[in-house]
């Protein structure tokens, strides 16, 4: 065989390479009742308002608004105090469970006999706050 016999073996090789690949083509689902096929542009046409409206509801909370978050009776304000770089692997993954990521890091969990159990195995590590006083 010649040189270009051998490469466009293998680009034929790598069309149909490319053709097993490839993802199927999305077909839109078809009605079931003839008044379904009216309904459906009425509803993906949502007006500016009701959209402005469910993108506020969406909306992460601002950082302000997490702070005032733990005032509930029933959650935990967790601070991390010392690395956990000398500790074991278990209570590195605790850390880890709770979302505390440095030093001075604080987090909210709720008030629940696990977290308290995650807590106490860390106890030397983070420490519980109370209304910007550590406990």
């Amino acid at each position: 065989m010649s040189e270009t016999g051998k490469s466009d073996k293998k680009k034929e090789e790598k069309k149909i390479s490319a053709k097993v690949n490839a993802p199927a083509p999305a077909v839109p689902a078809e009605p079931n009742e003839p008044g379904e096929a009216n309904a459906a542009p009425a509803l993906s046409s949502p007006s500016k308002k009701s959209s402005a409206a469910a993108l506020a509801a969406v909306q992460k909370p601002s950082a302000a608004a997490k702070a005032a978050a733990p005032k509930a009776s029933g959650a935990l304000r967790i601070r991390q105090v010392k690395s956990g770089i000398c500790a074991p692997v278990d209570q590195k993954q605790t850390l880890f469970g709770l979302g505390l990521r440095r030093i001075r890091h604080e987090v909210v969990r709720p008030d629940t006999p696990t977290v308290r159990g995650q807590v106490h195995k860390v106890r030397h590590l983070v420490e519980i706050v109370e209304g910007g006083v550590a406990r």
